[in-house]
């Protein structure tokens, strides 16, 4: 389960979640916390953790950079399968390296504008 804050970026938003069934898949996959672990490269002291979600629209890969000190993360991407990124979210996938150097730039400029909401607080509300 995850134990840290979930922060939602206004680009990631506007970029990732198409309607409010989107946010909360985002939302219930970091709470039950069952994800794969990958490297962050470029991103000293994180990591990412990407989940699988089942939907009734079909499967989705969520994704969420982790810092490893506060436990806390922010979103980066919600794709479904078929999509070039959500079919295999590695970094062996070219579009997937390139959507996550991209997204992780973005979350960042968003985070140190002020520009993002915590949707899921430290003690999992």
């Amino acid at each position: 389960m995850a134990t840290g804050r979930l922060f939602l970026t206004r680009h990631a938003a506007k970029r990732e979640i198409k309607d409010e069934a989107a946010r909360a898949e985002v939302i219930s996959a970091w709470r039950k916390g069952i994800f794969d672990p990958l490297p962050a490269k470029g991103v000293p002291g994180c990591r990412l953790l990407k989940a699988y979600v089942t939907t009734p629209r079909g499967p989705r890969r969520t994704l969420y950079l982790l810092q490893d000190v506060t436990g806390d993360a922010i979103f980066l991407m919600h794709r479904p399968k078929g999509d070039p990124v959500g079919d295999n979210m590695a970094y062996v996938n070219v579009a997937f390296r390139k959507a996550v150097g991209k997204s992780i730039i973005m979350a960042t400029n968003d985070i140190e504008a002020g520009d993002f909401e915590i949707v899921v607080h430290e003690d999992g509300r």
